[in-house]
């Protein structure tokens, strides 16, 4: 059986060496943009474009593309044979929070032209409520001259992926797969169980598409609460680790409908493509319920998390006029340009955002993002040597291995902001350094 898979990215890379590795015959379809052009000779190559610590990727892809199970191409001829067609393009917000479709429109249209009798569709790119229907449905539609739930089958069945866990998040979480029609799902949920290892749930298209921008709100909310609990703390004087350690002694609960959950640990800001994101995309076109109310602890959630790199930036400033210093004179080390810790994903990172509080002398340093289009990621050494302030965005492996009297001997000024809670407090105290991090009481 062939599968065509469109768009290549952190969704679409995995998703077709999985496929491949199950016996299927996989086209990846790669638009050729000034951007990813590069992707398509990469991957035929058996060279994977994702960076950081992936299990299972780099061996999964050199195995399918020297089988030939696997082959990268711009041709959208490729899905005329194909059994089934799943769509991975990205799905952004623009400027103003409004969904962002073109990619996906584009994509449909060139499914629709090549599509086939029988052919199963589905969207795995995450879009707001009623997209599948009244959005993807028609594209598909007017350009194939079929209908969808009797000439095709159309699904919506969100991708679950984290970058440091690709391969590991598709084969072994619970799918959702919402059809256009019963029968729909069922062919959706037969695809997937033939390499998922998970339970396959089966839904309509709504439900799924709810479920996949609930699911990431819920998770932003947790963030969020964390952070704002723990800048409440620091204006108490008060340490938030210890506070989060006492409150998560209370037990889970198993078997419960409410059990307790564990607070999570705040940060220097969310990123990714999705967290920033997907709460706009489930709030958007919502004017009000039917409960005459209007949604207000998302947006709230959502700016909390959109804040703290300006807290961090605050934090600098602190640290720095302890040590008689401004940021304008001095130089700052920033460790982390991507976003989650141990990857090379930098999309939306919070690092990004303080750089461009920060201006003057700033040196990033980064060891799984090599390039970046508006900054140069530095040698760690270059990044430390003779600076004035330590900033921590990201929790990587490598970073946590630093010592702090190597540290110690090659700032200038021994300062240290802490976004992620890599060193202890108390001991970079008593080693001399001014320290400041996210829910650290300072006074």
């Amino acid at each position: 059986m062939k599968v065509s898979v469109v768009g290549l990215g952190y969704v679409g890379i995995p998703l077709a060496v999985v496929l491949a590795s199950k016996g299927y015959k996989v086209a990846g379809i790669q638009r050729h943009s000034p951007r990813s052009w590069w992707k398509i000779s990469w991957l035929n190559l058996g060279k994977s474009p994702i960076g950081g610590e992936e299990p299972m990727l780099d061996e999964l892809l050199v195995d399918a593309v020297e089988s030939g199970r696997l082959w990268v191409c711009d041709d959208y001829g490729e899905i005329q044979d194909s059994s089934v067609v799943v769509v991975t393009v990205q799905t952004p917000v623009t400027e103003t929070k409004e969904p962002d479709l073109s990619h996906l429109e584009a994509a449909c249209r060139r499914v629709g032209e090549n599509l086939s009798q029988g052919t199963l569709v589905s969207i795995e790119s995450t879009v707001p409520p009623y997209t599948t229907e009244t959005f993807v449905k028609p594209i598909l539609e007017e350009k194939s001259g079929l209908k969808a739930g009797v000439d095709f089958n159309l699904v919506f069945c969100y991708e679950r992926v984290t970058p440091g866990r690709l391969i590991e998040n598709l084969v072994l979480l619970p799918r959702i797969v919402g059809g256009y029609t019963p029968a729909c799902a069922e062919r959706g949920a037969v695809f997937y169980a033939s390499y998922c290892e998970a339970q396959i749930f089966k839904t309509d298209l709504r439900t799924a598409e709810v479920s996949k921008l609930v699911e990431n709100s819920h998770r932003d909310v947790n963030i969020a609460f964390a952070n704002e609990a723990a800048l409440i703390c620091s204006g108490l004087g008060v340490d938030f680790y210890k506070v989060r350690e006492m409150v998560n002694s209370l037990p889970i609960r198993e078997g419960s409908d409410n059990p307790y959950r564990n607070i999570l640990t705040p940060g220097s800001g969310v990123g990714g493509h999705c967290l920033p994101k997907d709460p706009y995309l489930l709030l958007h076109g919502m004017k009000k319920s039917v409960f005459d109310y209007m949604p207000s602890l998302i947006p709230a959630a959502r700016s909390i998390n959109d804040l703290m790199p300006v807290v961090m930036k605050k934090l600098i400033d602190d640290a720095l006029e302890e040590a008689g210093r401004r940021v304008i004179d001095s130089k700052i080390g920033v460790l982390g340009l991507s976003y989650k810790e141990d990857t090379g994903d930098p999309r939306n990172s919070p690092t990004l955002r303080l750089l461009e509080l920060l201006g003057g002398s700033v040196k990033v340093h980064d060891p799984y993002v090599s390039s970046h289009e508006s900054v140069k990621p530095q040698p760690l050494i270059d990044t430390v040597l003779g600076s004035d302030c330590l900033v921590v965005m990201t929790k990587h492996r490598e970073y946590r291995e630093l010592e702090l009297d190597c540290i110690a001997s090659m700032m200038r000024t021994r300062t240290i902001v802490d976004g992620r809670g890599l060193f202890d407090p108390e001991e970079c105290i008593e080693k001399g350094f001014i320290y400041r991090g996210v829910g650290y009481a300072t006074h």
